[in-house]
């Protein structure tokens, strides 16, 4: 038996699926506040960027924004509260109030690295075949 199989066998299915979080601070937004203000998300599965692919039809901009508003769990910006608010006419445009275009940039990179999306966690075919 191989090794790969034997950690696979060896596993908790429950603890393989668990979701990997992460959370980064808006420095401009803590200036602001006077005191830190994080973003808090999660990873996505494949399905949740295919969903969030068909949603965001307007480029690359919009799945960014998408994603954002998908997968932050800290603040949840589906509040309704929070959209009113601010006065968004659509709930995903919550995102674009709050952040600047630097900021929604980080914030997706950091969503997508953390969901395995980054070229640097993807595996080198090349270096594995040689």
């Amino acid at each position: 038996m191989g090794q790969t199989l034997e950690m696979l066998l060896g596993a908790d299915p429950a603890k393989l699926k668990n979701v990997p979080t992460g959370k980064m601070e808006i420095k401009r937004l803590s200036r602001q506040f006077g005191k830190p203000f994080f973003i808090s998300y999660r990873a996505a599965t494949i399905d949740e960027m295919n969903e969030i692919g068909d949603k965001a039809s307007g480029g690359q901009a919009e799945e960014m924004v998408w994603t954002i508003y998908e997968l932050a769990t800290d603040p949840n910006f589906k509040d309704a509260a929070l959209r009113e608010k601010f006065g968004v006419a659509r709930p995903v445009d919550i995102v674009r109030k709050l952040f600047l275009g630097g900021e929604i940039l980080s914030i997706y990179k950091a969503i997508m690295t953390l969901s395995g999306f980054d070229k640097d966690q993807q595996v080198d075919v090349d270096a594995v075949k040689n």
